[in-house]
C-alpha cells in the first residue's frame, strides 16, 4: 500500500506559503507601479493593514516574511515613503504622574510588615486547604456513609440529627 503525504494531499508547506504570499505582494506592487499609483499609504508612511487586506496576507506575514519586507521597504524607497511609523506613547502615558498626595503612602517597614502577615497567613491557608482535601479523600476512602457524602458535598448537618 502505498503511503500519501500530507503535502501530496494539498496542504502546503509554510515555505510555500511564505512564497505564494511574496508572490501576491510583488504582484501588488507591479499592478500598483504599472497604474503609476502606490501601495495604500496614511501620512506618508506604507499602510500595513490595506496592503495585508489587497494582498490576502495573514497577522504577521509582513513582518514575519522578509521577502515581503524588503519589497515594501524597495517600494517605499522607490516612491519616498517611510515603510512604516515606529508606534508612539503619548507623553502622559509615558510615564507614571508624580505623586502628590505622599501623606496617603504606606511607610515602608509598615508595608513590609503587613505583607509578611500576608504571607504567613497564604502558607496557613494552603496548609489548611491539603489537610481539607486530605481529610476528604480519608472520609471518601473509609466509606463513612451519609456523613461523609453530606461532608464531602459541603453539607452542614446539627448534632442532633447525628444521634438519629
Amino acid at each position: 500500500m502505498e503511503k500519501i503525504s500530507l503535502s501530496s494531499q494539498g496542504r502546503k508547506s509554510n515555505a510555500q506559503k511564505k512564497r505564494e504570499a511574496a508572490e501576491r505582494v510583488r504582484l501588488l506592487i507591479e499592478k500598483c507601479e504599472a497604474r503609476g499609483v502606490t501601495l495604500p499609504t496614511k501620512n506618508g508612511t506604507l499602510l500595513h493593514r490595506a496592503i495585508k487586506e489587497q494582498a490576502n496576507l495573514g497577522n504577521g506575514q509582513i513582518d514575519g516574511n522578509d521577502d515581503i519586507k524588503n519589497m515594501l521597504e524597495a517600494h517605499a524607497a522607490r516612491n519616498g515613503l517611510k515603510y512604516s511609523s515606529k508606534g508612539s506613547v503619548a507623553p502622559e502615558e509615558d510615564t507614571p504622574p508624580p505623586l502628590s498626595i505622599g501623606h496617603l503612602m504606606v511607610p515602608a517597614d509598615r508595608l513590609r510588615t503587613a505583607q509578611m502577615r500576608l504571607a504567613v497567613a497564604d502558607r496557613k491557608n494552603a496548609e489548611l486547604a491539603a489537610e481539607n482535601a486530605s481529610l476528604r479523600s480519608q472520609l471518601r476512602m473509609s466509606g463513612g456513609g451519609e456523613v461523609a457524602e453530606l461532608i464531602a458535598l459541603g453539607g452542614r448537618i446539627t448534632s442532633e440529627e447525628l444521634d438519629h
